[in-house]
């Protein structure tokens, strides 16, 4: 009973230490792609998935080509598209940007 109880003790504690590595990795990870999207002017939202070439529209200024090319891979209305890429492309106008 006591072998059982030390072995659950040391698989408990062997994963217990793998997830803290795991997320100290995961962090790191987060961390440089943040870095790489922050420092090339790439926005990224997770609530709104837009394709490369919409963000690539909106980043060389060409808000018309950005809504038709949202309405034609979403469905959406054009009243949505317009309001979405205004967002965004006020999002990426950002200091940061701006700073190059």
């Amino acid at each position: 009973m006591d072998e059982l109880l030390i072995i659950g003790l040391f698989i408990l504690i062997v994963s217990f230490n793998t997830q803290r590595s795991t997320d100290k990795r995961l962090r790191v990870i987060e961390h440089k792609i943040d870095s790489l999207l922050k420092n090339n002017g790439i926005f990224f939202h997770n609530n709104i998935n837009v394709s490369k070439e919409v963000l690539t529209a909106i980043t060389l200024g060409k808000k018309l080509t950005a809504i038709r090319l949202y309405r034609k891979d979403t469905g959406a209305s054009l009243k949505e598209a317009h309001g979405i890429i205004n967002r965004l492309a006020a999002k990426t106008a950002s200091p940061l940007r701006q700073s190059n």
